[in-house]
C-alpha cells in the first residue's frame, strides 16, 4: 500500500469513526500522524467490532481524565449513534465503581458538554 492509499483509508475511517471530515493531509502534524496510524491501522483491524473499539476508547480516554479526549470520544460515539446517550450515562456509573467517583464526575461533564454540541447539529 502507498503512502497516499494508507492516508485515503485513514481519513476514511476518521470520518467514519468520527462523524466528522477528516483534515487535510499537512493541516496539522499530529492529525496526520494520528490518520496514518491510530485511524489507517487500528480502527480497520479486523477482530473487533467498531463498537468494541469504541468501548476501549472511551474507558481509556476516561481513565486519564483528559477532558478533550473524553469528549471527543463521546461525541464521535453519538454523532455516529454507535452508543447511544442512555448507554454513555450508564457506562458513566458503572465506571465510577471501577474508577472512582472524581474521574465519573469528570467523565459525566464531558459526556454533558459532548451531547450538548451534539445536539447543537
Amino acid at each position: 500500500m502507498t503512502a497516499d492509499e494508507r492516508w485515503e483509508r485513514g481519513a476514511e475511517a476518521f470520518s467514519e469513526v468520527t462523524g466528522l471530515p477528516a483534515p487535510e493531509r499537512g493541516d496539522d502534524y499530529v492529525a496526520d500522524v494520528v490518520i496514518d496510524q491510530v485511524f489507517a491501522e487500528i480502527w480497520t483491524r479486523p477482530g473487533l467490532t467498531r463498537k468494541e473499539r469504541r468501548w476501549i476508547s472511551i474507558t481509556c480516554a476516561c481513565m486519564t481524565g483528559a477532558p478533550v479526549a473524553m469528549e471527543t470520544h463521546f461525541g464521535a460515539a453519538l454523532r455516529t449513534a454507535d452508543i447511544s446517550i442512555d448507554e454513555l450515562r450508564e457506562f458513566v456509573i458503572h465506571f465510577a465503581a471501577y474508577a472512582g467517583h472524581p474521574r465519573a464526575t469528570a467523565a459525566r461533564a464531558a459526556l454533558d458538554a459532548a451531547w450538548a454540541r451534539v445536539g447543537e447539529h
